[in-house]
C-alpha cells in the first residue's frame, strides 16, 4: 500500500488513466458512464488525469474532445494493435477497460483481446454485462479478458456469484463497485413537475434508449386499468431509439408503440420524448416521476444505469426480475413482477398509486441504497483500486519493467495446431511452415497436444477443442501395443515404423492420458484415458531414463488431481521421486548439483517432477533438491538478462563447454512450468520472474532478440540456430509454447489468487 501520509498527493498527480470505451458525443450508455466516471475521478486525481481510446461504430467517427487520443474502428483489427502501441508509448499508468460484448469487433468481440495482448500497462476492467449462459466463443473471450486484467469490477453482488460459478474466476480478482449516480438530495416530485408544467399529473417514467428488449409494449398493455382509476396518470417514455436498432430496423418498434397507444386510446396518457437527453434534463424528468418502470424482457441484464439512476433519486420502482433488479430491489426497495406480465404490472402500479405511504416507504429504502452509489463514493473506490493496482504492479507483478519486459501474454491461438491435425493425428514437422507429410505422425506429439488441449479446454470451458482431444486420444489408444508400450512414429501410409521401445514415448503418453482424466465434463474421454492409464501403471517400474520418469510424473500428478485417493498411482509417484533423488545423490557435487553428468533436452522436467512429488507427499528433501537443481539450471542458462538455452549440437557435459545451437522450445516451455510451480511451493518471487523471462524467450528475449512465436498464425519456430530463428515450425515447438502460455494464463487467472490466499492463511 502507498504511504498516504507522505505520497498521496504525488500519487494523485502522477496517476494517468486511459479509458477504452465508447465516448461522448457518441450516444451510448457506456460512453455516458465513462464520462461520468472520469469527471468523478478528476476530483481525486486532478484535472486531465484521464485520456480516452474511443470505439467508433461508424466510419465517420464523432467530433470528440481533445482528451480522445485515438479512435478505433469497431471492425478494424489493425486499429486495436495501433491503440496498444500508442498506450504503451504514452505517459499512461493504467488502463480502464469498459467491457460490453457489443462494443468491440471480431467474432464475439474478440478484437479487444488482440489489444490487451499487446499492452504493457496494467488493466482494470469494468464489466457492464456478465452473461450467465455465454456461447463457447463468448466464454473464451471473457476468460481471456479476465486473464489480461489485474482486477475486474462488477456493479452488484450477483455478478460475483456468476463469475465464480460460470467462469471460475477467483473472488480475490473481483471488486464490487456500484454504478455511480449523482449525489442529489431527496426532493418532492412536485418541484420538478412545476418545471415540466405537469403539476396535476401522476407521472410514471421509463427512460433510456428505446428498443424491443425494453418491454415498453407490456407497460402500454398494463396502462388501461390504471388510467381507468387514475385518469391523470401520464406515462413518459424518455429517450431516443437505440442507434443500433435504428440503423438495422429504423423506427418500426417506436411506430408499433405509437399505434398501440392509439389502439388503446391512451393518447392523453402517454408522452414520447424522442431525444438523447443530457444529465440535467434527465434529472428533471426523473425528479418529477412518482414511479419508475423497468419492464425489460431479458433476465441476463446484470447492470442497469436506468435502475441505478432511479435508486439514486429515491424512486418507487416496478421492474421485471432481471439480474440487477432482483438484487437491487430486494429488502423493500421496489416491486418485482413477472416477465411479460401486463396484468401483474397493472396491479403493482395501482397498489402504489393507491397507497402513497407504501410508495414513499419504497422510495426511501431505494434512496438509502442510492446514497451508497454516489459518484463521489464510487470515485473513492476506483481511486483506491487503481492505486493498489499500481502498487502491486510496481512491487511485484512488473519487476522486470526496468529491462523493458513486462508480464504480458499473447492470445491463445490454436490455428496452427489445428492445421497440423488431420483425421489421423498431428503431423510432426513442416518445411518453412508447410506440412512435411514424409515425416508422418508421432505419439509423442499427440500426447503433448492432448495435454495442451485438455489444459485449454479446462481453462476456457469450451468444447471447441474436443474434436482435437478425441483425435489425439484415439491416436494414443491405437499406438498402444500388445506388449503394453506405445509405438511412436507413424508414416503417412498409417504404419508404425519404430520397433524399439521408447521410454520417453511411454512417459509422454501417460502425461497426455493423465491430463485427459481431468477433463471438464467429458465422461467418454475420461473413461478411455483412465482405462489406458490404469493398464499402463505397472510398466512404470521398468523405466530407467530420467526424463521418461519425469514425463510420467506429469501424468500421475494430473491423474491424482482427478482421483486423489488412488493408492497405486501414489505408490508409483513415490517410487519415481525416490529414483530421481537417487540420481541426484549419485551425480551431484558442489559445482554440479544435478541428476546426471550432462544437460540435454527438457532439463527442467526433472526438478519439476520432484516439485510435483513434494506437493503430494510434503517430503522436505524433494523440495530442497528440486530448488537446488533448478537454481543450478538457472545459473547455467540465465545470462545477461535472458535465457541462453543448451543447444542440441553437443549439449552440455560436465567439465566441457555448453553448446548454444540449436536451442529448443521444449526447454523454454518446461522452464516456465518449473519456475511457476517453484514459486507457488516456495513463495520465492525470483522464480515467478524467471518463469516470465523463460516465456519471453519465445517472444524475442533471447540471444538474437528475435521472436519464435507468431500470435497471428499460432505457430512457433523450431528453435535458434547459428543463422538465427529456424524457418521450420513443427508440432513439438508449437505445443511447447501453448503449454507454457496456458500455464501463465492459469497462473494469472487462478493460481496467483490461491497462492495469495494460502500465504495469508499460513
Amino acid at each position: 500500500m502507498f504511504n498516504h501520509n507522505n505520497s498521496f498527493l504525488s500519487v494523485k498527480k502522477r496517476l494517468r488513466v486511459a479509458y477504452i470505451s465508447s465516448c461522448l458525443p457518441r450516444r451510448c450508455g457506456i460512453a455516458t458512464f465513462t464520462n461520468n466516471l472520469n469527471e468523478a475521478l478528476e476530483s481525486k486525481l486532478g484535472q486531465n488525469a484521464g485520456v480516452f481510446i474511443a470505439l467508433n461504430d461508424t466510419e465517420e467517427g464523432y467530433n470528440y474532445p481533445p482528451e480522445v487520443l485515438f479512435q478505433i474502428g469497431q471492425e478494424k483489427l489493425i486499429d486495436y494493435r495501433k491503440a496498444a502501441d500508442l498506450i504503451n508509448s504514452h505517459n499512461i499508468d493504467l488502463v480502464s477497460l469498459q467491457h460490453e460484448f457489443g462494443l468491440f469487433g471480431g467474432p464475439d468481440g474478440s478484437y479487444i483481446v488482440e489489444l490487451l495482448g499487446h499492452l504493457r500497462k496494467p488493466v482494470v476492467t469494468t464489466l457492464h454485462t456478465v452473461l450467465t449462459k455465454p456461447t463457447p466463443g463468448q466464454h473464451k473471450v471473457f476468460v481471456e479478458i479476465a486473464a489480461f486484467s489485474r482486477s475486474l469490477v462488477v456493479m452488484n453482488r450477483l455478478a460475483l456469484t456468476i463469475l465464480k460459478n460460470t467462469y471460475r474466476i477467483p473472488e480475490q480478482k473481483v471488486r464490487l463497485i456500484y454504478h455511480g449516480v449523482p449525489d442529489t438530495p431527496f426532493i418532492d416530485p412536485v418541484f420538478y413537475k412545476h418545471k415540466l408544467n405537469l403539476i396535476n399529473r401522476q407521472i410514471i417514467l421509463t427512460f433510456g434508449f428505446v428498443s424491443p428488449n425494453k418491454g415498453l409494449e407490456i407497460m402500454l398493455e398494463a396502462l388501461p386499468p390504471v388510467v381507468k382509476k387514475f385518469p391523470d396518470v401520464l406515462y413518459i417514455i424518455l429517450g431516443m431509439t437505440h442507434p443500433v436498432v435504428k440503423k438495422q430496423h429504423g423506427e418500426k418498434y417506436r411506430e408499433m408503440l405509437t399505434k398501440t397507444v392509439e389502439d388503446l386510446h391512451l393518447e392523453k396518457n402517454v408522452l414520447f420524448v424522442n431525444e438523447f437527453v443530457d444529465d440535467p434534463t434527465l434529472g428533471t424528468y426523473l425528479g418529477a416521476a412518482d414511479i419508475v418502470v423497468c419492464p425489460y424482457h431479458s433476465e441476463e441484464q446484470i447492470t442497469s444505469g436506468v435502475l441505478s439512476q432511479a435508486l439514486g433519486r429515491g424512486k418507487a420502482i416496478v421492474s421485471t426480475p432481471y439480474h440487477h433488479a432482483k438484487e437491487a430491489l430486494s429488502g423493500g426497495r421496489g416491486k418485482l413482477i413477472n416477465f411479460k406480465d401486463s396484468l401483474g404490472l397493472s396491479k403493482s402500479l395501482l397498489e402504489l398509486l393507491e397507497n402513497e405511504d407504501k410508495r414513499r416507504s419504497i422510495a426511501s429504502h431505494a434512496f438509502a441504497l442510492g446514497k451508497k452509489m454516489s459518484w463521489n463514493i464510487v470515485a473513492d473506490k476506483y481511486t483506491e483500486l487503481f492505486e493498489n493496482t499500481l502498487d502491486e504492479v510496481s512491487s511485484k507483478g512488473y519487476s522486470l519493467k526496468k529491462s523493458g519486459y513486462l508480464h504480458t501474454l499473447p492470445i491463445a491461438n490454436l490455428q496452427f495446431l489445428e492445421s497440423l491435425t488431420d483425421d489421423t493425428g498431428i503431423m510432426q514437422h513442416t518445411r518453412y511452415g508447410v506440412h512435411s507429410r514424409w515425416h508422418g505422425y508421432s505419439t509423442d506429439d499427440a500426447a503433448r497436444a492432448l495435454a495442451a488441449c485438455c489444459a485449454y479446454h479446462n481453462l476456457f470451458r469450451t468444447g471447441s477443442v474436443m474434436p482435437l482431444i478425441e483425435k489425439y486420444l484415439a491416436f494414443i489408444a491405437y499406438a498402444r501395443q500388445e506388449n503394453g508400450w506405445f509405438a511412436n512414429i507413424m508414416n503417412y501410409q498409417l504404419q508404425f515404423e519404430d520397433k524399439e521401445i521408447s521410454e520417453d514415448t511411454f512417459g509422454r503418453s501417460l502425461w497426455g492420458l493423465g491430463a485427459a482424466t481431468g477433463l471438464y465434463q467429458s465422461e467418454g474421454q475420461d473413461l478411455l484415458a483412465r482405462e489406458i492409464f490404469d493398464q499402463s501403471l505397472p510398466f512404470l517400474d521398468r523405466l530407467t531414463y530420467s526424463r521418461s520418469m519425469a514425463y510420467s510424473v506429469l501424468g500421475i500428478d494430473a491423474y491424482l488431481q482427478r482421483l486423489p485417493g488412488n493408492k497405486k498411482a501414489r505408490k508409483h509417484l513415490n517410487l519415481i521421486a525416490e529414483k530421481l533423488v537417487d540420481f541426484f545423490r549419485r551425480h551431484s557435487s558442489a559445482e554440479w548439483p544435478w541428476f546426471e553428468p550432462f544437460l540435454t533436452y527438457d532439463n527442467a522436467r526433472l526438478p519439476q517432477a520432484l516439485l510435483l512429488a513434494y506437493r503430494h507427499f510434503k517430503k522436505k528433501e524433494y523440495l530442497e533438491i528440486a530448488l537446488e537443481s533448478l537454481d543450478f539450471l538457472t545459473s547455467v542458462l540465465f545470462k545477461d538478462g535472458y535465457f541462453d538455452l543448451v543447444g542440441n549440437e553437443g549439449w552440455f557435459h560436465k567439465g566441457k563447454k555448453k553448446a548454444v545451437y540449436s536451442q529448443q522450445p521444449i526447454d523454454a516451455g518446461s522452464l516456465v512450468e518449473g519456475y511457476v510451480l517453484a514459486f507457488t511451493l516456495s513463495g520465492k518471487e525470483k522464480y515467478l520472474d524467471l518463469g516470465y523471462a523463460a516465456f519471453q524467450w519465445f517472444l524475442g528475449r533471447n540471444r538474437f532478440g528475435e521472436a519464435l512465436y507468431s500470435s497471428h498464425t499460432g505457430a512457433c519456430a523450431d528453435g535458434l540456430d547459428k543463422q538465427g530463428v529456424n524457418k521450420n515450425k513443427g508440432a513439438e515447438s508449437t505445443i511447447a509454447f501453448l503449454i507454457a502460455l496456458l500455464t501463465l494464463y492459469r497462473w494469472e487467472m487462478h493460481d496467483r489468487f490461491n497462492f495469495a490466499l494460502k500465504t495469508e492463511q499460513d
